[in-house]
């Protein structure tokens, strides 16, 4: 059953679609985290369809990962990331079950993430603007969105909700970060039925890439990502990052990994990444069903 049915324009091929009314609250339980209440029982879904219009519409998939093109998000799509941000914070989240809070937090993040980037237009700094978890830079740390009455920053729902709530490490992979050296952003969102599945092949494909996490002879170099979320994801324990990342090793190499290897850094890219377009039409006709050139929407 959806949630929040509410009527939305079409821009191009952004169209902020509907979620229907919600249930009352079945069950609660206390977990410790900013948003603690929950729906044990609960069925509701968060319809994921809007998502992937808007990420659709704004990027492109190249080499495994999605690229947004936030020249063009700026020009022409910050109101529709505004009217979809309003709905956002318009979910109840506590009707919920604790999948879907999961994958509705997870989602709600990265969608944060690349509106912000977007009003910024042409990001200046960015590796200074983000800082790291342990030292969020201001861009990480301002309001982006409030829900029911609590004001959220990207550092809020990272900090206080998502590893606040969940004992699971692969959220750090789910977890885009507008860099070459993160995560890829989800093309497609998490879901209640989806996210814990989906979270463990994000970190098989980043653990996959040799940048991110290699063993050869007596050493195991891995991205100095990880340290960034080793407060967060491993409460500061670096044998229990070991033994995290010796479930994506070879059988043969997982001891080197846990214990016997020598545990190196590789530096991080903090390159910003997003998709230039060459050719895009920059007036937009009125219409459902234009659809812009250069590759959106695919």
């Amino acid at each position: 059953m959806p949630l929040i049915r509410q009527p939305h324009r079409l821009f191009a091929a952004l169209a902020v679609s509907a979620l229907g009314s919600a249930l009352p609250t079945m069950a609660q339980t206390e977990t410790p985290s900013a948003f603690s209440t929950y729906d044990a029982e609960s069925r509701l879904v968060v319809d994921t369809q809007p998502y992937v219009e808007i990420i659709s519409a704004l990027s492109v998939p190249e080499n495994g990962r999605t690229l947004v093109a936030y020249d063009i998000a700026h020009a022409q799509g910050l109101p529709f990331l505004s009217e979809y941000a309003d709905y956002l914070g318009a979910i109840p989240v506590e009707d919920l079950n604790r999948d879907e809070q999961l994958a509705f937090w997870l989602n709600t993040r990265n969608f944060l993430l690349v509106q912000a980037i977007a009003e910024e237009g042409r990001v200046r700094g960015f590796k200074k603007k983000r800082g790291t978890p342990e030292t969020p830079g201001s861009f990480w740390a301002e309001t982006r969105l409030t829900v029911g009455d609590t004001p959220l920053s990207l550092q809020d729902i990272e900090q206080n909700i998502l590893f606040a709530g969940w004992d699971d490490p692969n959220i750090i992979y789910g977890l885009y970060q507008g860099i070459k050296g993160g995560p890829a952003l989800p093309r497609k969102p998490f879901t209640g039925a989806n996210v814990t599945a989906e979270l463990a092949e994000a970190g098989r494909i980043f653990n996959a890439e040799s940048r991110n996490f290699r063993v050869r002879n007596q050493t195991v170099r891995v991205s100095s990502y990880f340290d960034w979320y080793l407060p967060l994801a491993f409460e500061g324990n670096e044998q229990a990052l070991r033994q995290h990342l010796a479930g994506f090793a070879k059988q043969d190499q997982q001891q080197l990994v846990r214990a016997d290897g020598n545990l190196t850094r590789r530096n991080l890219s903090t390159d910003f990444e997003q998709y230039r377009a060459r050719q895009v039409q920059t007036s937009i006709p009125s219409g459902s069903g234009y659809t812009p050139s250069g590759g959106f929407g695919s």
